[in-house]
């Protein structure tokens, strides 16, 4: 084929499912009955901001301990990043284990050691809850030869991880794309919304209660506690954990600063034949660049793929049109196939793109794992039910300095700038 043909083939417009809709895959297969409002309780020992995986974690670990607990979401239940997300469960960090050692010192092997923990816990609980999980292992791709040394490096460096070359790669994926990858044994795949469902049920089952469309407005301290003003009265605790992640806003001001929030953005296409998806696998994808890819089949057996070309935001069409024609880049075989759903969802993004705990004016928080949060996300909110029940100390992410995003409130205006250099570095 030559080179204006290939060219012509991935500048065509999207192929659109005739059942085509703005919506998220996930959510559209776990509908929820709409739950009756109510107003929030005088008092309770532990309020929780935020009703995603590290929220809804959080408040069955403080019920369980015998703690009243209530967990306050702005959204209807399930609306958020919980069940927006790739459904990748991922036990890593933006650095490898031996760049974070020499940036930080032992406190980076301490890190990934509570990563592995996240992964053990949420494999556990995946045990409890209906959500489709596999252990598929994952690809993490080169898209140019500049990475190769690097992965061949980070095989060494952890056990279950093995190096492949671009003839490997094209036998496991059936793509010419990649120069070579590295296959994470200790990656599993599940259905986001079932999974965040699951974990919804749990807290409730553990005593937890749960106001979803009720908005924190403020936190204020309140004697030796808290007083938490929201849009359906408000609540005083004697601890306040904060697990809004990217969907942080003026409630809690001092935390917003810390955090980015980035759009990321998915299509998911009509059900493949059984011979497409046996060529593409079930293993979980992730390319090397700063404006990843990352993609894989769902449990129903459609191609999903996520990613982003740009940092500052763009409508879901123009957004759909990039990632089918990289999709078809990629997967040639797909050239064709109708895309069903298009979608997208905030990503925590920190300066130093780790995930951080703390607390601000005495109210704990958990926030920025930077796009890998499903695994981690909630067991950082595990470990802070324990924390404000007395029955752990901080895990080692509240060591990590968490400074401000510089010019936060301007970042309108730079993000393209950077987006632009990351797209500039990601040709290498």
């Amino acid at each position: 084929m030559n080179e204006g043909l290939v060219k012509y083939c991935l500048d065509m417009p999207a192929v659109l499912s005739p059942a085509y809709r703005e919506a998220c895959l996930w959510q559209e297969q776990v509908p929820r009955e709409r739950r009756s409002v109510e107003d929030v309780p005088d008092s309770v020992d532990v309020v929780v901001i935020g009703a995603g995986y590290c929220g809804l974690n959080a408040a069955a670990t403080v019920a369980a301990a015998g703690a009243s607990v209530v967990v306050l979401d702005k959204e209807p239940l399930g609306w958020g990043a919980s069940s927006r997300n790739g459904g990748m469960v991922i036990p890593e960090l933006k650095s490898s284990p031996a760049a974070l050692v020499k940036k930080i010192g032992p406190l980076g092997a301490q890190l990934y050691a509570e990563v592995e923990q996240a992964f053990e816990h949420t494999e556990a609980l995946t045990r409890q809850i209906d959500c489709d999980y596999e252990r598929s292992g994952q690809l993490y791709l080169a898209h140019s030869k500049h990475h190769t040394a690097e992965l061949q490096e980070l095989s060494g460096q952890l056990q279950g991880v093995h190096f492949l070359s671009r003839s490997q790669v094209r036998e496991r994926i059936g793509s010419d794309a990649f120069d070579s990858a590295v296959f994470f044994e200790k990656v599993g795949g599940l259905h986001p919304a079932k999974y965040h469902d699951g974990l919804a049920k749990r807290a409730e089952n553990a005593g937890a209660q749960i106001r979803d469309r009720t908005a924190a407005v403020a936190v204020h301290r309140h004697g030796a506690g808290f007083r938490v003003d929201t849009t359906r009265g408000s609540v005083g605790a004697g601890q306040v954990i904060v697990a809004t992640n990217a969907y942080m806003d003026a409630a809690v001001p001092e935390l917003a600063r810390r955090v980015l929030p980035i759009n990321s953005y998915i299509i998911a296409t009509q059900p493949l034949s059984q011979e497409q998806q046996a060529i593409i696998g079930k293993q979980m994808m992730v390319d090397t660049k700063n404006l990843l890819f990352y993609w894989r089949l769902t449990p129903d057996g459609r191609m999903a793929f996520g990613g982003r070309n740009r940092l500052d935001p763009v409508d879901i069409p123009t957004a759909r049109e990039f990632l089918y024609d990289n999709m078809v880049r990629i997967h040639p075989q797909l050239r064709g196939i109708g895309v069903e759903y298009a979608w997208t969802g905030y990503v925590a993004m920190t300066l130093d793109r780790l995930p951080h705990v703390g607390t601000v004016d005495g109210a704990w928080y958990a926030t920025g794992c930077n796009g890998t949060g499903v695994s981690l996300n909630g067991w950082l909110g595990h470990r802070l039910g324990q924390v404000v029940t007395g029955q752990a100390a901080p895990p080692a992410f509240a060591e990590l300095p968490h400074k401000p995003i510089p010019l936060r409130t301007i970042t309108s205006s730079y993000l393209p700038f950077v987006g632009r250099y990351f797209a500039l570095q990601d040709r290498r």
